[in-house]
Protein backbone atom coordinates (compact mmCIF):
# COMPACT_ATOMS: atom_id res chain seq x y z
CA UNK A 1 0.00 0.00 0.00
CA UNK A 2 3.12 2.25 0.73
CA UNK A 3 4.69 1.54 -2.23
CA UNK A 4 1.49 2.36 -4.07
CA UNK A 5 0.83 5.60 -2.34
CA UNK A 6 4.58 6.17 -3.49
CA UNK A 7 3.73 6.12 -6.98
CA UNK A 8 0.96 8.13 -6.80
CA UNK A 9 2.79 10.51 -4.90
CA UNK A 10 5.83 10.84 -7.46
CA UNK A 11 3.47 10.85 -10.29
CA UNK A 12 1.65 14.06 -8.99
CA UNK A 13 4.80 15.86 -8.40
CA UNK A 14 6.19 15.02 -12.14
CA UNK A 15 2.87 16.80 -12.84
CA UNK A 16 3.38 19.98 -11.11
CA UNK A 17 4.55 23.33 -12.63
CA UNK A 18 6.38 25.78 -10.93
CA UNK A 19 4.15 28.93 -11.19
CA UNK A 20 0.59 27.20 -11.86
CA UNK A 21 -2.34 27.81 -8.91
CA UNK A 22 -4.80 25.11 -8.42
CA UNK A 23 -8.16 24.91 -6.45
CA UNK A 24 -9.81 22.58 -4.15
CA UNK A 25 -11.37 22.25 -0.63
CA UNK A 26 -9.31 22.63 2.69
CA UNK A 27 -9.26 19.95 4.98
CA UNK A 28 -11.58 20.48 8.39
CA UNK A 29 -10.42 20.20 11.19
CA UNK A 30 -12.25 17.21 12.90
CA UNK A 31 -11.43 15.78 16.33
CA UNK A 32 -8.24 13.86 16.62
CA UNK A 33 -10.02 10.61 17.50
CA UNK A 34 -12.00 10.42 14.62
CA UNK A 35 -9.27 11.36 12.31
CA UNK A 36 -7.47 8.48 13.76
CA UNK A 37 -9.63 6.04 13.32
CA UNK A 38 -9.71 6.36 9.77
CA UNK A 39 -12.26 9.57 8.91
CA UNK A 40 -12.13 11.05 5.63
CA UNK A 41 -10.25 14.16 5.18
CA UNK A 42 -11.39 16.97 2.47
CA UNK A 43 -8.75 17.60 -0.47
CA UNK A 44 -6.64 20.75 0.42
CA UNK A 45 -8.01 24.22 -0.20
CA UNK A 46 -5.78 26.39 -3.03
CA UNK A 47 -2.08 25.48 -3.55
CA UNK A 48 0.21 26.84 -5.72
CA UNK A 49 2.60 24.36 -7.43
CA UNK A 50 6.55 24.11 -6.53
CA UNK A 51 9.73 22.31 -7.41
CA UNK A 52 10.08 19.09 -5.70
CA UNK A 53 13.08 17.22 -4.19
CA UNK A 54 13.59 13.36 -3.16
CA UNK A 55 13.68 12.61 0.34
CA UNK A 56 15.72 9.62 1.49
CA UNK A 57 14.29 8.81 5.28
CA UNK A 58 10.98 7.06 6.40
CA UNK A 59 10.02 9.88 8.04
CA UNK A 60 10.05 12.11 4.65
CA UNK A 61 8.01 9.24 2.85
CA UNK A 62 5.68 9.80 5.89
CA UNK A 63 5.39 13.63 5.52
CA UNK A 64 5.20 13.78 1.72
CA UNK A 65 2.55 10.28 2.19
CA UNK A 66 0.48 12.64 5.23
CA UNK A 67 -0.49 15.33 2.18
CA UNK A 68 -2.56 12.25 0.80
CA UNK A 69 -3.63 11.63 4.16
CA UNK A 70 -4.46 14.84 5.61
CA UNK A 71 -3.94 13.30 9.13
CA UNK A 72 -0.81 11.69 10.87
CA UNK A 73 1.13 10.32 13.24
CA UNK A 74 4.97 10.92 12.40
CA UNK A 75 7.84 12.38 14.55
CA UNK A 76 9.56 15.90 13.21
CA UNK A 77 12.31 15.62 11.27
CA UNK A 78 14.46 18.20 13.22
CA UNK A 79 16.08 21.04 11.47
CA UNK A 80 18.36 24.33 12.25
CA UNK A 81 17.69 27.89 10.26
CA UNK A 82 18.62 31.48 10.62
CA UNK A 83 15.81 33.96 10.73
CA UNK A 84 15.67 37.37 9.47
CA UNK A 85 17.57 38.74 11.95
CA UNK A 86 20.15 36.00 12.24
CA UNK A 87 19.05 34.30 15.09
CA UNK A 88 19.23 30.24 14.83
CA UNK A 89 16.08 28.61 15.28
CA UNK A 90 15.87 24.95 15.66
CA UNK A 91 12.64 22.90 15.52
CA UNK A 92 12.91 20.49 18.43
CA UNK A 93 14.02 23.31 20.95
CA UNK A 94 10.09 23.72 20.81
CA UNK A 95 9.25 21.07 22.40
CA UNK A 96 6.86 21.51 24.99
CA UNK A 97 4.84 23.62 22.20
CA UNK A 98 2.04 23.31 19.57
CA UNK A 99 3.93 24.31 16.57
CA UNK A 100 2.04 25.65 13.57
CA UNK A 101 5.10 25.08 10.55
CA UNK A 102 4.52 27.17 7.28
CA UNK A 103 6.30 26.78 4.18
CA UNK A 104 5.51 30.00 1.42
CA UNK A 105 6.65 32.55 -1.07
CA UNK A 106 6.07 36.26 -1.45
CA UNK A 107 4.54 35.52 -5.04
CA UNK A 108 1.95 33.11 -3.64
CA UNK A 109 -1.78 34.20 -3.16
CA UNK A 110 -3.27 31.63 -0.81
CA UNK A 111 0.08 32.32 0.76
CA UNK A 112 -0.64 36.10 1.39
CA UNK A 113 -4.08 35.09 1.87
CA UNK A 114 -3.09 33.18 5.31
CA UNK A 115 -0.61 35.48 6.29
CA UNK A 116 -2.79 37.49 8.65
CA UNK A 117 -3.80 35.01 10.33
CA UNK A 118 -0.70 34.28 11.80
CA UNK A 119 0.33 37.03 12.53
CA UNK A 120 -3.14 36.91 14.51
CA UNK A 121 -1.92 33.99 16.08
CA UNK A 122 1.50 34.28 16.64
CA UNK A 123 0.00 38.03 18.82
CA UNK A 124 -2.41 36.02 20.95
CA UNK A 125 -0.42 33.27 21.67
CA UNK A 126 3.23 33.92 21.72
CA UNK A 127 3.43 33.88 25.81
CA UNK A 128 1.54 30.97 25.75
CA UNK A 129 2.01 27.27 24.27
CA UNK A 130 1.40 28.09 20.40
CA UNK A 131 4.64 29.01 18.01
CA UNK A 132 4.31 30.06 14.64
CA UNK A 133 7.17 29.22 12.65
CA UNK A 134 6.93 30.34 8.45
CA UNK A 135 9.87 29.20 6.15
CA UNK A 136 10.77 30.71 3.20
CA UNK A 137 13.09 28.36 0.62
CA UNK A 138 15.18 29.95 -2.02
CA UNK A 139 13.89 27.76 -5.03
CA UNK A 140 10.34 28.35 -3.75
CA UNK A 141 10.86 31.97 -3.49
CA UNK A 142 12.60 32.03 -6.88
CA UNK A 143 10.57 29.72 -8.44
CA UNK A 144 13.69 27.42 -9.32
CA UNK A 145 16.82 30.32 -8.31
CA UNK A 146 19.15 29.77 -5.99
CA UNK A 147 20.54 33.27 -5.02
CA UNK A 148 19.69 32.92 -1.39
CA UNK A 149 20.39 36.67 -0.84
CA UNK A 150 17.32 37.81 -3.19
CA UNK A 151 15.09 34.93 -1.71
CA UNK A 152 16.24 37.00 1.68
CA UNK A 153 15.63 40.21 -0.03
CA UNK A 154 12.35 39.46 -1.10
CA UNK A 155 10.92 37.72 1.91
CA UNK A 156 12.35 40.93 4.44
CA UNK A 157 10.53 43.75 2.06
CA UNK A 158 7.53 41.35 1.80
CA UNK A 159 7.00 40.80 5.83
CA UNK A 160 8.24 44.24 6.36
CA UNK A 161 5.89 45.75 4.37
CA UNK A 162 3.29 44.16 5.55
CA UNK A 163 4.27 44.82 9.68
CA UNK A 164 4.44 41.00 10.16
CA UNK A 165 6.06 39.96 13.29
CA UNK A 166 6.25 36.22 13.62
CA UNK A 167 9.48 34.69 12.82
CA UNK A 168 10.56 33.90 9.53
CA UNK A 169 12.78 31.30 8.65
CA UNK A 170 15.35 31.41 5.48
CA UNK A 171 16.05 27.86 3.88
CA UNK A 172 18.56 29.12 1.97
CA UNK A 173 20.15 25.66 0.26
CA UNK A 174 16.95 24.65 0.28
CA UNK A 175 17.75 21.41 2.54
CA UNK A 176 14.26 21.85 4.86
CA UNK A 177 11.83 22.10 1.97
CA UNK A 178 13.80 18.81 0.67
CA UNK A 179 12.44 17.12 3.36
CA UNK A 180 9.32 18.88 4.28
CA UNK A 181 7.78 19.47 0.88
CA UNK A 182 4.60 19.11 -0.33
CA UNK A 183 2.83 19.36 -4.04
CA UNK A 184 2.90 23.04 -3.40
CA UNK A 185 2.99 25.96 -1.45
CA UNK A 186 1.12 26.83 1.21
CA UNK A 187 2.63 23.83 2.95
CA UNK A 188 1.39 23.66 6.16
CA UNK A 189 1.75 21.47 9.22
CA UNK A 190 0.47 21.41 13.23
CA UNK A 191 3.12 19.46 15.41
CA UNK A 192 2.57 18.21 18.61
CA UNK A 193 4.04 19.31 21.82
CA UNK A 194 5.94 15.71 21.96
CA UNK A 195 7.27 16.96 18.60
CA UNK A 196 4.94 14.50 16.45
CA UNK A 197 3.19 16.15 13.17
CA UNK A 198 -0.46 15.51 13.19
CA UNK A 199 -1.70 17.78 10.66
CA UNK A 200 0.06 18.01 7.18
CA UNK A 201 -1.70 19.42 4.32
CA UNK A 202 -0.71 21.49 1.06
CA UNK A 203 -3.37 24.79 0.58
CA UNK A 204 -4.42 27.92 2.68
CA UNK A 205 -6.29 28.18 6.00
CA UNK A 206 -9.06 29.48 5.31
CA UNK A 207 -9.62 31.07 8.26
CA UNK A 208 -8.45 32.08 11.99
CA UNK A 209 -10.60 29.90 13.40
CA UNK A 210 -9.72 27.35 11.81
CA UNK A 211 -6.47 27.24 12.80
CA UNK A 212 -7.51 27.77 16.82
CA UNK A 213 -9.64 24.51 15.80
CA UNK A 214 -6.54 22.75 14.93
CA UNK A 215 -4.52 24.34 18.13
CA UNK A 216 -7.68 22.99 20.32
CA UNK A 217 -7.77 19.15 18.62
CA UNK A 218 -4.26 18.89 20.07
CA UNK A 219 -5.00 20.42 23.30
CA UNK A 220 -8.17 17.83 23.79
CA UNK A 221 -5.72 14.90 23.62
CA UNK A 222 -2.78 16.27 25.86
Amino acid sequence: MRNLKNILLITIMMAVVISGCSSGSNPVPQDITDQQSGADTQSPQEQTETPATEGNTDNQTALKEALLEGMMDTPIEDFELEDLNGNKIRLSDYKGKIVLLNFWATWCPPCRQEMPYFQEIYEEYKDDDVVVLTVNSTSVELRGGTDSEQAQKNAREFVEDNGYTFPVLLDKNDEVWAIYQQRGIPANYVIDKEGIVRYAFAGAYPSKEQIIQYIDNIRAIE
